[in-house]
């Protein structure tokens, strides 16, 4: 690896210029157009000694893609280099592609790219929220107008397709996961759907055997077979029962066969099983992973799609604004339904506890007032982690048949079936001791406003929407 750093000839401020690193394998040294830049060689990354103060460009001087893989991986991962521009000296190919800025080029070309590469970087709106992976992805992609992200694929692989850069930047986190959570935000969006990908719901693995058995008893002894339909007392059975002395004889009525159509036909239970003798039209289908042998049906398995993206308009905003996160995307781990279908349900469920007095509910809402004055406090990445468990610990105390929706960025509501008074003051004090207990090591205090109403405390000229803006007025 070599770093390059262009001479003082160069008419840049001094705060500008790049320091080439090198990584080679061998005696190497880069073209004669190089002369006059700044270089470091290194035979191994972990030889090199970071310096902030000034830019880097990455140069790897290996013709082994083996080789070159794990050093773009360990660049990419690097937390204050991870953006950098990156070039190789040999092949490239698509993982390679996506990890690295591509092949060498002509010294005056680098020095127009590194160029264009500031003037992007000073328009990036640098704040602690890039610390994480998908603040870094947004920076990657910034500085980079026209990268789009593309997966790779490696049968030795257990998931067959993957993502170079994203399991670069997070290796912490599934890509896929990782990849769905970033779509849902808005962050980047697709280009093109390349593949859709079913995996092992026990492994994810996406190496898998699909497997003909008998629907009746799972065996997967069955072949298929021409079978018979006896007119006469109905009897279905394989052809070769049939068959006695040369001609069609019933096994069953002994009833002999002469004419297809009036005499017997031929079913569409065109299989039979060895095992139990039953005969079918169609097959069950058993899923079975080549990783780690264990059997699902096709319906268990999950579902990917294996698209290309890149950066949205959304992304860019957050790129130059420097906001990059919605604060209130933690609770998104909540599964909220759109708010119309929330006030359509709950109007459903007033009309049910008015005419039936076996119904009841609760709702409940949870207002934050200063999330915004807050993270400008601690700091978008700790009240990001802090909302974060609490939508975990809200997540595992609510039930199946209860809904959420959000209303505002800091107004969520829970919608209670067959809750009652007592019941919902349980909930209150639950809701309330988990926030006590996330606040508890904390410095800073998160204000927040809880109120619940039950379905008999319920004015009867209240619908949905009035309900709901009179008890957020209470709480705001």
């Amino acid at each position: 690896m070599s770093i390059i750093r262009p001479s003082t000839s160069i008419r840049e401020p001094e705060s500008a210029f790049p320091r080439i690193v090198c990584l080679v394998v061998s005696q190497f040294s880069l073209p004669s157009d190089y002369t006059d830049w700044e270089i470091d060689y290194y035979l191994r990354f972990e030889d090199w000694i970071p310096d902030k103060s000034g830019h880097v460009i990455f140069v790897i001087a290996n013709k082994d893609p083996s080789a070159v893989v794990p050093l773009l991986q360990q660049i990419r991962r690097h937390p204050d280099f991870c953006t950098a521009l990156c070039y190789v000296t040999g092949s490239v190919n698509p993982e390679i592609e996506q990890l690295a800025d591509g092949g060498l080029p002509e010294a005056a070309i680098l020095r127009e790219r590194f160029g264009h590469f500031q003037e992007l970087l000073t328009s990036f709106n640098e704040s602690e929220t890039a610390i994480l992976p998908t603040g870094r992805l947004i920076k990657y992609l910034w500085l980079r107008p026209h990268f789009v992200v593309k997966p790779c694929h490696a049968w030795q692989s257990s998931r067959y397709w993957f993502y170079p850069l994203l399991n670069a930047l997070n290796p912490d986190d599934d890509a896929f996961d990782w990849l769905r959570a970033l779509v849902n935000q808005r962050v980047i969006e697709s280009v093109d759907l390349i593949d859709r990908q079913r995996e092992c719901p026990h492994c994810r693995s996406s190496h898998l055997s699909f497997i003909d058995v008998c629907p009746n008893c799972g065996s997967l002894d069955i072949a298929q077979q021409a079978s018979l339909h006896c007119f006469t007392c109905g009897h279905v059975d394989v052809q070769d029962n049939f068959l006695q002395g040369g001609a069609l004889v019933c096994p069953k009525c002994l009833t002999q066969l002469r004419h297809i159509g009036s005499d017997f036909d031929r079913p569409i239970e065109n299989h039979g099983c060895h095992a139990c003798h039953h005969v079918f039209v169609e097959s069950d289908v058993q899923v079975r992973c080549m990783h780690c042998g264990k059997s699902s049906q096709p319906t268990d398995l999950v579902e990917h799609k294996i698209q290309s993206l890149r950066l949205s308009d959304r992304g860019r905003i957050i790129a130059v604004r420097g906001d990059t996160f919605d604060i209130a995307a933690s609770f998104d781990q909540l599964q909220f339904i759109p708010g119309e279908l929330f006030k359509h349900d709950l109007d459903w469920l007033l009309i049910l506890a008015r005419r039936y007095s076996m119904i009841n509910f609760s709702l409940f809402g949870i207002y934050f007032p200063q999330l915004p004055e807050l993270a400008e406090k601690i700091g978008h990445v700790r009240l990001m982690q802090l909302l974060e468990v609490f939508a975990q610990r809200l997540r595992s105390m609510l039930r199946t048949p209860d809904l959420s929706t959000r209303t505002a960025e800091n107004m969520l509501w829970l919608l209670l079936p067959q809750t009652d008074e007592k019941g919902l003051r349980g909930f209150h004090a639950r809701i309330k001791a988990s926030l006590g207990d996330i606040m508890k090591d904390s410095d800073h205090q998160l204000d927040y406003q809880l109120i619940g109403i039950n379905s008999a405390q319920i004015n009867e000229q209240e619908d949905a929407q009035l309900l709901m803006a009179r008890l957020y007025a209470e709480v705001k």
